[in-house]
């Protein structure tokens, strides 16, 4: 630099820090797993499963694990069809049918997975049952009706 100015300082050089500031311990982890007191008997152990415990079935011991099974986020969406059909068929008979099978099956699959949307399937599943219920009965009761007042033509 011929005009008199200073390099620029270099951007890699490690910081140094002020000679007064502590130095940190070392970090300390207290085991996972109990230790023997005097009596020969374990501590209780306060959040730590004793070693060799499998968990919840179908679920690890490990509650940090990133490869066991979650549960679903949301609400299914075969139950929310199976209220919304099952409620259209009180108008007409096709959707209540259709509302009836989606609600049995969105009931298995909240079961097996853990998904909310078991009431709505519940639900589904009664109101659709309910409409069907009432169509065969207004059915039987029109075919008894016509029957009972069906004219008698002369042969």
């Amino acid at each position: 630099m011929p005009d008199g100015t200073p390099p620029p300082p270099d951007p890699y050089t490690p910081v140094d820090y002020p000679a007064h500031y502590p130095q940190l311990p070392p970090p300390v982890y207290p085991s996972p797993y109990p230790q023997p007191t005097d009596y020969g008997y374990p501590p209780p152990s306060y959040g730590y499963p004793p070693p060799g415990y499998a968990g919840p079935a179908g679920y690890a011991a490990d509650p940090y694990d990133p490869y066991r099974p979650t549960r679903p986020v949301g609400t299914n969406g075969k139950a929310i069809a199976s209220l919304v059909c099952s409620v259209a068929g009180l108008l007409c008979c096709a959707p209540a049918i259709a509302g009836l099978i989606l609600g049995i099956i969105a009931m298995r699959e909240t079961k097996r997975t853990g998904q909310d949307g078991n009431g709505l399937a519940i639900a589904g599943v009664v109101v659709g049952a309910l409409a069907i219920a009432g169509y065969i009965v207004y059915f039987l009761f029109m075919l008894g009706l016509g029957i009972a007042t069906a004219p008698d033509y002369p042969t």
